[in-house]
């Protein structure tokens, strides 16, 4: 992949030196995010039992989870990832960081074993291992070249060009006919109906996020980049997707083992966000070698 295609945008880091410090910081941040993030699975679903059960509410129906401690303690939880992965995101590429998302893939697995009791059967544990390796895969091949140009007028050019649009519309469009046609009638029994939903809105969310995230920390390191409006658009998008990744996360973790859903959105979230950084920083305008070998 060509040495922008997914780049952090860090101001300054031109020196071999501080870009693997950037590297090391940006890596530790989504180690502690999977941390974060896969105990949170667990407690999200112990609060959404628990609040069907005294309701009496159908699963994968309402919003009784709300006044759960226990969801909100994985709400909590899962606020602490994501902060860490915005933060992780402006120090280091999106395709390495995502990809230690695996980690809470393992996690949730173990935890949901010894508090939820739901046992992982042969193919799910061949897909965490398949998770853990391709992650391996992914971080040892990711660029670790930043980006000169961190301004929020570079990441605005790239975010309005038709190739993303494209994406942008593909992903909501998509999700629109899962929610409304397809989740009605196969919601209940397929986990990749509202699976899918999350993964496609995450994708946008993510790639958003690290735009922003950057134009933060150059505006704290150099200058003021929200004198305009985009970054307050991509505040309102970011804030608007991840909504509607918990919305239908919950109702995928209502229905369904914790310890499948986790994996499966892990490896549609990651898959579709490559694609989605890709296509917003050009990169299948690398030699087909280098896309492959990422």
């Amino acid at each position: 992949m060509s040495s922008n295609s997914t780049s952090s945008v860090i101001p300054g880091t031109s020196s071999g030196e501080n870009t693997t410090l950037y590297h090391f910081i940006g890596i530790a941040l989504a180690v502690a995010s999977g941390g974060f993030i896969g105990c949170s699975f667990v407690f999200k679903k112990k609060g959404l039992l628990s609040s069907m059960k005294k309701s009496g509410a159908e699963a994968g129906e309402g919003h009784a989870y709300l006044k759960s401690p226990l969801w909100w303690t994985g709400m909590t939880l899962m606020i602490l990832g994501e902060f860490c992965n915005f933060v992780a995101y402006a120090f280091t590429p999106a395709i390495l960081v995502t990809p230690l998302g695996a980690l809470s893939v393992v996690l949730t697995a173990i935890l949901s074993s010894i508090f939820l009791k739901e046992r992982l059967n042969f193919q799910g544990k061949v897909g965490c291992a398949l998770s853990i390796i391709g992650a391996v895969v992914i971080v040892l091949n990711a660029p670790q070249q930043q980006a000169s140009d961190s301004k929020i007028s570079t990441f605005e050019k790239l975010a309005l060009a038709p190739g993303f649009l494209f994406y942008v519309a593909f992903a909501v469009v998509v999700s629109l006919l899962l929610a409304f046609v397809a989740a009605p009638r196969w919601g209940k029994t397929n986990m990749l109906v509202y699976i899918s939903i999350c993964s496609l809105i995450g994708s946008l969310s993510v790639t958003c996020t690290q735009g922003l995230g950057s134009a933060i920390v150059y505006s704290i390191s150099t200058e003021n980049q929200f004198n305009t409006w985009f970054p307050y658009f991509l505040i309102a998008f970011v804030v608007v997707t991840l909504l509607t990744e918990i919305n239908f996360l919950n109702k995928a973790l209502n229905l369904f083992n914790t310890a499948l859903v986790t994996p499966t959105y892990y490896v549609l979230f990651t898959g579709l966000t490559i694609i989605a950084s890709a296509v917003l920083y050009r990169g299948f305008q690398a030699p087909a070698v280098a896309i492959v070998d990422v």
